[in-house]
């Protein structure tokens, strides 16, 4: 049984148990710590991951460039797998669950190796690391995390719009979604902004504080970051001021005019903007924080439909 969010412990696992003649053949997440334990302080991590460990018999040697696609076809068919088991009505798998799986099939690549050509298993284990260094397995199990964020597309978002979002706009849209699950432990937002390749994640979050970490609406949001680079350029960034404006004005034509001057071709983007919005009230509409956001969302998509009607 093995419990950690930290990609670095999953790589030390990964070396202990290769030298240790074991493979990882099956594996399966338990929730193990809930609310109604009276564990309700701190980051908790509450799923458990249980590994099935066998003796390794294979004879097979990789190099780090051929595992790297084995994790990738393995990462994608452990998701697959879990997305058709699962209850569309009553999901059984938490965002959480899919994360850990990804991590489970790495290990279960890496183990399945009697050798990798490219690292030496006895040196790593007994080398001491420099602050901030990363193994190349570690980068692997990354990797895994990455495939696993972009595979998932969220429910009600089209997957070729999907496709088009950069890393901060897949982590806002992301995280917005996993909100709305309830989930507020710290850890969660911290991996899933490892998985979008983000290295500071803190200016999305209203709050960080451990179970109650959430993001910013998109009033609380303000004018942060707007324009500054990527994320405040962005479609989705553009999109939330807005909402906000359109909220803190009670005028949509504020909101709509952001857009058309600010948005780069705005009319061929018309499209996504409104899907943007579609989804924002969708997942947030049940979100106290979001409440008068999610109104002022309503008001600029209806105006932007009837745009030019």
């Amino acid at each position: 049984m093995f419990t950690h969010q930290d990609s670095r412990v999953w790589a030390d696992l990964a070396l202990i148990l290769w030298a240790s003649g074991l493979q990882v053949t099956a594996a399966w997440t338990i929730q193990t710590e809930t609310e109604g334990t009276g564990m309700k302080k701190g980051n908790y991590v509450q799923g458990t991951v249980v590994m099935v460990l066998r003796k390794q018999q294979s004879f097979e040697v990789a190099f780090l460039s051929d595992i790297q696609v084995d994790v990738e076809r393995e990462v994608k068919k452990e998701l697959e797998k879990m997305v058709s088991l699962d209850d569309k009505e009553d999901p059984n798998f938490g965002d959480t669950d899919y994360q850990l799986a990804a991590y489970v099939a790495a290990l279960r690549v890496l183990t399945g190796y009697r050798t990798i050509e490219d690292i030496d298993i006895r040196y790593e284990l007994g080398r001491q690391r420099q602050k901030g260094e990363v193994s190349e397995v570690q980068k692997i199990i990354d990797s895994a995390v990455k495939i696993a964020c972009e595979y998932l597309v969220p429910g009600g978002f089209s997957a070729s719009h999907w496709r088009m979002l950069n890393g901060e706009e897949r982590f806002y849209i992301k995280a917005l979604e996993i909100q709305s699950h309830g989930e507020y432990r710290t850890g969660v937002f911290q991996e899933l902004a490892r998985g979008f390749g983000l290295k500071d994640y803190k200016g999305f979050l209203f709050s960080s504080k451990a179970n109650e970490t959430r993001l910013a609406t998109a009033t609380e949001l303000g004018r942060k970051q707007l324009g500054d680079d990527v994320w405040g350029k962005s479609l989705v960034r553009n999109v939330l001021f807005a909402m906000k404006e359109v909220r803190a004005e009670a005028n949509v034509e504020t909101g709509r005019n952001w857009l058309k001057n600010e948005v780069a071709g705005f009319w061929e983007e018309r499209k996504r903007i409104i899907e943007l919005l579609e989804y924002i009230q969708k997942v947030a509409k049940h979100i106290d924080a979001w409440e008068e956001d999610v109104k002022a969302a309503h008001l600029l998509e209806g105006r932007l439909r009837n745009e030019g009607v």
